[in-house]
């Protein structure tokens, strides 16, 4: 099912031009912000950053703004050679070495970079497990547009039971150094080799023929790769699969692996959802389904507080819990889920899995926000109306500085359930899953205007 191709990426070229490839890398798009990405600009005049997330200026308009700017920086950087084009179509093998809290001994997590050919959801070769934005497409989408360029790769799964792509890529390790290697500034090495032999290739090509994907992040990313084809074969009139615009840079891992980590976004509402709202009553209606603890988290301190929201929060062999709801002033409810709850009476809906609705993150916005906090469940939130944040002391210090009316703090959904959601066809409420680390921007780029496999 999935059609994997090698081919000549575009990559920086370090010792040629007196750089530290360290210096260049970026995260995703979407883990830039206003935070990090000054920051970014400052560590190297050409991290990727400048082409992923360039700086807006006051003068901007729809003839030259930081898409614009990108591109025009995209053309200088390969004009002076600091990026270049491979000299011949491979697939590039990825060791990410990584250290997770709690754990002595690092991580290692494999994989390669292709190309892939893009497939319509309803197709069911490629599955999405969660619901996208409007404006963060249309953001990717000028910028590719402009671009031309595969800046990031899309993080894709593929199921492989017997691991024979894997021991492929192994084989292809074991017979030789890194073509990349080097160690960032927080300790995460980042190696890749070059595989442009024949044999290893057909291997791979072949072997994930019968592999459906699963997007593990770049939800986003995707449906505008979709959108572009779109609009190329409209612009062109070419509809034979088989233009550059077909298809997208992908790195792809084995979901079996167990180097895949799984970590939820917490929401925090907009104050304006706070308005007119009777705490007391919501918690009455909460507690026909659950059984709701009252506790008191500490607001001055995040860091404290947030250590302490976690422990409450955590499942055990005893207790159930499953997420928190917290106040700006500190009053916080511990939510667990009766055993008799009646789930298809929490979500009227009838085309919805049993194995969805049991799922916390969809409990929490088709029933404890819209019916239990807001009082509508036929209310639909738009992006501005949910503040979403990785870390737990992020979102109590919105709520200490009354930036949010009420923060809801979850427990991180298992590898087996996002992919049994997917597998069913069905989605998650926008950002309910993060797999982490991210691979990151500046390794490999795909250019749309150089041949491919």
């Amino acid at each position: 099912m999935a059609e994997v191709w090698p081919f000549a990426g575009t990559r920086y070229h370090p010792k040629e031009n007196e750089f530290d490839p360290k210096d260049v890398l970026a995260p995703p798009f979407d883990d830039i912000d206003s935070r990090n990405r000054k920051g970014l600009h400052e560590k190297s005049p050409y991290n990727i950053v400048r082409l992923i997330q360039g700086h807006e200026a006051a003068s901007d308009d729809e003839v030259n703004n930081r898409y614009s700017r990108a591109a025009e920086c995209y053309r200088d950087w390969k004009a002076r050679g600091i990026l270049q084009d491979e000299q011949r179509k491979c697939f590039y093998v990825y060791e990410q070495e990584f250290k997770l809290p709690g754990r002595k001994e690092p991580v290692k997590r494999l994989g390669f970079f292709a190309l892939v050919k893009l497939q319509d959801f309803r197709s069911g070769k490629t599955r999405s497990f969660e619901l996208t934005f409007d404006s963060p497409k249309s953001d990717r989408l000028r910028l590719l547009r402009q671009l031309q360029v595969n800046d990031s790769p899309l993080y894709m799964l593929y199921k492989d039971q017997e691991a024979t792509i894997t021991a492929v890529l192994n084989e292809v390790m074991g017979k030789g150094e890194p073509s990349v290697a080097f160690v960032d500034d927080e300790g995460t090495s980042h190696k890749l080799w070059l595989i442009h032999k024949k044999d290893p290739i057909l291997r791979i090509h072949e072997a994930m023929k019968d592999k459906r994907l699963f997007i593990a992040h770049g939800h986003h990313r995707y449906e505008t790769a979709l959108k572009y084809r779109d609009e190329m074969r409209e612009m062109t009139g070419r509809r034979d699969g088989r233009q550059p615009f077909d298809f997208s840079l992908m790195y792809l891992q084995r979901a079996e692996d167990d180097t895949l980590f799984t970590e939820p976004f917490h929401r925090m509402l907009a104050r304006e959802l706070g308005l007119d709202i009777d705490v007391t009553e919501v918690i009455e209606d909460l507690e026909e389904f659950y059984q709701v603890a009252e506790f008191k988290v500490n607001m001055k301190d995040p860091a404290k507080g947030a250590a302490a929201l976690e422990a409450k929060i955590k499942p055990t062999a005893r207790t159930k819990v499953k997420f928190a709801m917290v106040l700006p002033n500190g009053r916080a409810w511990t939510l667990t889920l009766k055993k008799d709850a009646d789930l298809d009476e929490m979500i009227e809906e009838e085309t919805m899995s049993a194995h969805m609705k049991s799922i916390d993150v969809v409990l929490l916005h088709r029933f404890v926000i819209s019916r239990g906090w807001i009082g509508n469940p036929e209310v639909e939130l738009d992006e501005d109306d949910i503040i979403y944040r990785r870390s737990i002391a992020e979102g109590l210090s919105l709520l200490a500085r009354r930036k949010s009316c009420v923060g809801f703090f979850l427990n991180p959904l298992s590898k087996e359930e996002v992919l049994q959601v997917a597998e069913n066809g069905e989605l998650l409420p926008h950002c309910s899953v993060n797999f982490f680390p991210k691979i990151p921007s500046g390794l490999v780029l795909r250019d749309l205007n150089v041949g491919f496999g």
